[in-house]
């Protein structure tokens, strides 16, 4: 593989208020995003030099992308930290505990929204550390996009995997496997996330669908935000 050179997209000042990460440099943040048919390559100096959180992403299979996080603010309606990542097109890809919530500008599908449904109200999803202690099934809605498909609701059921080792240029670190199955009774459609959970609690990587048959993103976690 090549290395490409990467493009430096310098956002504009962000107002934050209550969190950082440390909240005062991610008003500073700027995007590293590496585009092309092959995968970026970067070396661990060049991954650490950085002061943000990073991750390589890969989008439906596609060539690696290296981002960084470019805002980090409260969920308005459950107070959560929510983690947006965007790329130099204006892409973004939000997180909630490592989940996939919401993502804009992506080809063909994105997702509007994913919610916690299990108390009739939208609520804070359960974390993966409450969940490698105690599996439980929770309900959750989904909305997407394009043409408005809105109010899908599923039911997500947790499985622990094995330990391993996961490693990446700038760490390696032994991490659980934990499987989510998602099911849509009324589109009678799965599928299952990936996640790998490391000895804190964070998800160190991920593979997870935006939708039935909508393509898959792959998060890998270099550097973890730090609130």
């Amino acid at each position: 593989m090549k290395t490409i050179t990467l493009y430096i997209l310098a956002l504009s000042s962000l107002l934050l208020s209550g969190c950082s990460q440390k909240i005062q440099d991610v008003s500073a943040t700027f995007n590293e995003t590496a585009f092309g048919i092959d995968d970026v390559e970067l070396s661990a100096d060049h991954i650490n030099s950085l002061p943000y959180a990073s991750a390589f992403v890969k989008i439906n299979d596609g060539a690696t992308i290296f981002m960084v996080l470019a805002l980090a603010e409260p969920n308005p309606v459950t107070g959560v930290i929510q983690l947006k990542w965007m790329s130099s097109d204006n892409a973004m890809i939000v997180t909630e505990n490592g989940r996939i919530v919401k993502t804009l500008a992506l080809p063909h599908h994105n997702l509007a929204q994913l919610q916690n449904t299990t108390q009739l109200t939208p609520s804070v999803q359960p974390d993966f550390a409450t969940l490698l202690a105690k599996q439980a099934s929770w309900q959750a809605t989904y909305d997407w996009m394009p043409n408005y498909h809105y109010g899908y609701q599923a039911t997500v059921t947790p499985l622990i995997g094995q330990k391993s080792v996961l490693t990446s240029p700038i760490w390696e670190k032994e991490v659980t496997s934990l499987n989510e199955y998602i099911s849509f009774p009324a589109l009678d459609a799965q599928f299952t996330n990936q996640y790998w959970i490391d000895d804190k609690g964070r998800v160190a990587k991920s593979i997870q669908f935006l939708g039935p048959e909508m393509g898959t993103i792959e998060m890998l976690i270099l550097k973890p935000f730090q609130s």
